[in-house]
């Protein structure tokens, strides 16, 4: 990962993604440890992540969920991909964060 990178993410992850405002947190939960059948984000791996995204902003994803996904990554960069991978993959997969 870039140097900086998770702290990019974080900042990315409270602000919103892609120009949009749209927060992670909003849908996936404030530790990224996913809500309901929204899944969890936190302690995947980057390249998982980064591929996800990818995929969704390219229209290769089209399952359940893509739609609302998709003027999320609408705008994003690259760059903003593997940050958000790289802060998604230094949080905790069960949520121990939570709520801080």
């Amino acid at each position: 990962m870039p140097v900086g990178s998770i702290q990019k993410g974080k900042e990315l992850v409270g602000k919103g993604v892609g120009g949009g405002g749209t927060q992670c947190a909003g849908c996936h939960g404030p530790a990224l440890a996913g809500v309901g059948g929204i899944p969890a984000l936190a302690g995947r791996s980057p390249s998982y992540a980064v591929r996800q995204l990818y995929d969704f902003k390219s229209g290769a994803r089209a399952g359940h969920g893509s739609e609302m996904m998709k003027p999320v990554v609408e705008k994003i960069t690259l760059q903003e991909m593997i940050a958000l991978a790289a802060y998604a993959a230094s949080l905790p997969p069960d949520g121990a964060l939570q709520g801080k």
